[in-house]
């Protein structure tokens, strides 16, 4: 109930920050990528992991501090998860669906020439929508996750194209083995501004 409320509240907030026209405000868009995802920490089950591909689609809203200093808070909606060897030749691809909320720092470098680099980072919170595997749905695992984003791109007046790594903090399973998880992702996205 409390993660609904939430999802409400950043649902309303993003819906009126689209029709703000205050000082700061320089872009908003929306961004869609592609991930590559697998997890890493201590006492890794199974004989082995393999990464899996994801998806990443959202909005950003872009507030300018100055020429080259932004922040810029996202709404997203991920895929994390991976490949896990069980037994023999047996794999158990475990998915998660997420709504990830990153508040990052966004540093542009200003140049004469029409793509201009960036570097971004700072944290995020995701909240678990959905967790699957071939096995059904299980709940052993945490419904919130904490992290940071590292990233770097080149950005026009229009696009940008950008390349994240996504590291969790939290330990997600919640399972009687004790299992050390984290989420470990890789991006590549194309932001549209508007």
């Amino acid at each position: 109930m409390r993660t609904q409320a939430l999802i409400i509240a950043l649902v309303l907030f993003i819906i009126s920050s689209s029709g703000i026209n205050a000082e700061g405000l320089s872009s908003r868009g929306i961004k869609f990528g592609f991930n590559s995802s697998k997890f890493t920490g201590k006492d890794m089950p199974g004989k082995g992991i393999a990464s899996i591909p994801g998806l990443t689609l959202g909005y950003f809203i872009n507030y300018e501090v100055s020429s080259q200093f932004s922040l810029q808070p996202e709404f997203l909606f991920t895929t994390k998860g991976c490949r896990i060897n069980t037994v023999g030749d047996i794999y158990l691809h475990n998915v998660f669906t997420y709504m990830e909320i990153p508040v990052l720092a966004k540093w542009t470098f200003t140049t004469e020439k029409k793509w201009k680099p960036y570097l971004l980072g700072g944290p995020f919170l995701d909240l678990k929508l959905l967790a699957f595997n071939e096995e059904g749905f299980p709940e052993d695992f945490k419904k919130i996750d904490l992290g940071l984003i590292l990233g770097a791109g080149v950005r026009s007046d229009k696009i940008s194209i950008g390349i994240n790594y996504n590291h969790g903090f939290l330990n997600f399973d919640q399972s009687e083995e004790n299992i050390d998880l984290k989420n470990q992702t890789i991006s590549v996205v194309v932001g549209f501004l508007f």
